[in-house]
């Protein structure tokens, strides 16, 4: 594999609740004049998933316990929020410099529980979650993309995440569909002949963080990437939500 293609589905529209993502990508993709080859990637941000599924909140609705009205006030946060992040959450983490890092309930490690302000109407003081089921909307959105174009096509959902003892955000993926996400090398030979031992590749999350540069995080409304002549498909397939290590695993908490 000497080089990829990636493409970002231009003029896509907002996407607004019970949207039929399926049928507003096949005709963003048309308009575009994009072919569908076999073996090509779909990388959607999650968060027009999370739009289509009404993942919104509205934080006016929120009823606050004590513990979160408590740790709002040490924060100086919207204790709403800090609220809906508990809820997200399996347990919270860490809230040191202000920053509340916690376990979803989907097992990521993330910042408020990847809760978003940024990027949805601000006439309804809403905020918006993580889609509830990933795994199963990468699912439908591959079989049923597949079947329109007739390929055997493959699904990342992506969204940003920090990283420990670096600045900055990167694209990761969250779920996925019909692709190998963890690409085991042990035991492949390197290029001075000698076994590798221990290199496991996150490829669907390299795809991710490749797509992020297209997507932005800001106003670029580019949330769908096409990825062309990715080649390791003679492999195992795995879901990206598995990439996901248990805390006796963890090399950081």
């Amino acid at each position: 594999m000497n080089s990829l293609d990636l493409i970002a589905v231009k003029d896509f529209p907002i996407i607004e609740v019970g949207d039929n993502l399926v049928e507003i990508i096949s005709n963003a993709i048309n308009s575009n004049n994009l072919s569908i080859d076999d073996n090509d990637i779909f990388v959607i941000a999650h968060k027009i998933i999370s739009k289509s599924e009404n993942r919104y909140v509205n934080l006016n609705e929120i009823k606050v316990s004590k513990d979160a009205a408590k740790l709002a006030l040490k924060l100086n946060k919207d204790k709403r929020l800090v609220q809906v992040i508990m809820n997200e959450s399996n347990k919270i983490i860490s809230t040191n410099k202000n920053v509340i890092v916690v376990e979803h309930k989907l097992g990521l490690v993330n910042i408020n529980a990847g809760i978003d302000l940024s990027n949805i109407p601000i006439d309804n003081n809403s905020a918006l979650l993580l889609p509830k089921d990933p795994s199963k909307s990468a699912d439908d959105l591959q079989k049923k993309l597949s079947k329109i174009y007739n390929k055997n096509i493959s699904i990342v959902i992506s969204d940003s995440m920090t990283r420990p003892y670096r600045f900055g955000v990167v694209n990761f993926a969250i779920a996925s569909s019909n692709i190998n996400c963890l690409l085991d090398l042990k035991g492949e030979i390197d290029m001075y002949g000698k076994k590798l031992k221990g290199t496991e590749v996150a490829v669907a999350d390299e795809l991710a963080a490749s797509a992020g540069l297209l997507m932005g995080q800001s106003a670029e409304m580019q949330p769908v990437i096409l990825i062309k002549g990715y080649k390791h498909f003679n492999n195992e397939i795995n879901d990206a939500a598995t990439l996901t290590v248990n805390k006796s695993d963890d090399l950081y908490r």
